[in-house]
C-alpha cells in the first residue's frame, strides 16, 4: 500500500506543469509584451514588470544560487540571452522572431537601405542622439554607403540616450512610408532588459537593443556606451563587446552624409576605425569578391570588373587570364597610393 501511495505521487508530481513553480511575475512578461501597439509607448506598469521580473530572476530564479538541493554546484546564467537569430549560415543577422527567409544580396542591401533610412529620420524626429558605429563607420568613410558585403548595421548611443529609449519607447512600433515605390514598413525598437547591467558577465547580452525591420528580420544592432570605471579610468566609455573609446574620440559629434541622409560620426573617426580595423581599413581596395572603384565612388563585384577566360598555356597547364578586350569598367584603373592618402587628407579636415 505504501509503494502505491508513493507511486501515485511521483506520477502526479509529473504531471504538474512546468510553469507551476515559477513566479507569477515571469509569466506575465510576454502578455505585457504583446500589449503594446503600433506607434504606442510602454507604460510605466509595464517597464516595473519587467523590471521586477529582471530583479527577482537574478535574486530568486533558476540558477540564482548557484546550488542545488543536492549542495552539487550548478552554472549560473543569470541573464538567459534575450534576442536570437535563426540557426543556419547567415541566420545571425536575422531577428529570428520575423524571420521569413534569407534574402539576396541586392535585394537585401536595399531592406537594409531602408532600415537606417528609418532609423535616422525616427531619431531626428525625437531628438535622439546616435552615431554610425563598426562597419557602418567605414561604410561611410568610403563611399558614405552602406558596403555591398553587410548583412547588419551598427550604431552606438550613450548610457543616458539608452536609458531614455528602454524607459519611453522600448518595445514601441514605427512605420515609414518611403518616397521611392511606395514601400511601407514596420520597424520595432526593442531594448534588452538586460541593458543596465553595464559591464560584460556574459556574451549572451552583448547587444543592448535592436531596430527591427518586421517583414524581413533585418535589424539595426544598438549598442550603449558607458563609463564603467569612473576612478580608475575617467574619460574612458565602453561597450558590452569590449569597444572602448575615450570621450573626445566620440564627441562632438560629427554631422555626416549616409545612404543620402543627414547621420552622425565620431570625431575622431580615423582613430576609432584604427583602433578597430587598423591602418589597412582605409588602403585595402580589394575586399571578398569586391573592388574599390575610385572613378565610380563606390565597390564593384569583381566577376563584373575583371572578366577572364580559361586559357591553355605551352607547358600544358591552364589558367584564368584577363580577357584581351576589356568589357565594362575593368579599364577603370586602381586608385594609387596617393590617391588613398589625399583622401584620407580630405576626410581629416
Amino acid at each position: 500500500m505504501r509503494l502505491a501511495e508513493c507511486t501515485l505521487c511521483i506520477l502526479l508530481a509529473t504531471q504538474v506543469s512546468v510553469t507551476a513553480g515559477l513566479d507569477p511575475r515571469v509569466l506575465d512578461v510576454d502578455k505585457e509584451k504583446s500589449r503594446a501597439k503600433p506607434g504606442s509607448r510602454m507604460t510605466s506598469r509595464d517597464r516595473d514588470t519587467i523590471h521586477n521580473w529582471v530583479s527577482w530572476y537574478a535574486s530568486e530564479g533558476p540558477g540564482a544560487s548557484g546550488k542545488s538541493k543536492l549542495g552539487l554546484r550548478q552554472p549560473i546564467n543569470r541573464e538567459p540571452k534575450y534576442f536570437h537569430e535563426p540557426s543556419g549560415p547567415g541566420g545571425g543577422h536575422y531577428d529570428k522572431r520575423y524571420f521569413r527567409r534569407f534574402i539576396e544580396e541586392k535585394q537585401r542591401n536595399q531592406h537594409l537601405k531602408y532600415l537606417i533610412r528609418a532609423w535616422l529620420e525616427w531619431t531626428q524626429k525625437q531628438n535622439i542622439e546616435t552615431w554610425l558605429a563598426h562597419g557602418t563607420l567605414l561604410g561611410w568613410w568610403w563611399s558614405s554607403e552602406i558596403l555591398p558585403w553587410d548583412s547588419d548595421l551598427d550604431v552606438q548611443v550613450s548610457e543616458a540616450t539608452l536609458k531614455n529609449l528602454a524607459e519611453t519607447y522600448n518595445m514601441t512600433t514605427w512605420s515609414w512610408a518611403f518616397e521611392d515605390g511606395n514601400v511601407k514598413k514596420d520597424y520595432l525598437l526593442d531594448i534588452n532588459p538586460y541593458w543596465t547591467d553595464r559591464q560584460r558577465s556574459s556574451t549572451s547580452n552583448l547587444i543592448d537593443g535592436r531596430w527591427v525591420d518586421k517583414s524581413s528580420g533585418l535589424f539595426i544592432d544598438i549598442t550603449g556606451l558607458s563609463e564603467t570605471h569612473p576612478d580608475s579610468r575617467p574619460g574612458i566609455v565602453t561597450c558590452k563587446n569590449m569597444h572602448r573609446y575615450h570621450v573626445n574620440e566620440i564627441y562632438p559629434l560629427r554631422p555626416a552624409q549616409f545612404e543620402d541622409y543627414q547621420a552622425y560620426v565620431p570625431y575622431a573617426f580615423d582613430k576609432v576605425l584604427i583602433q578597430e580595423y587598423r591602418s589597412k581599413a582605409f588602403t585595402l581596395t580589394e575586399y571578398d569578391k569586391y573592388q574599390w572603384q575610385p572613378a565610380l565612388n563606390t565597390w564593384v563585384k569583381k566577376e563584373n570588373l575583371q572578366p577572364r577566360k580559361l586559357v591553355t598555356l605551352r607547358n600544358g597547364k591552364k589558367m584564368k587570364i584577363k580577357e584581351d578586350e576589356p568589357r565594362g569598367l575593368e579599364a577603370v584603373p586602381k586608385p594609387t597610393l596617393m590617391q588613398n592618402l589625399q583622401r584620407l587628407v580630405r576626410y581629416w579636415q
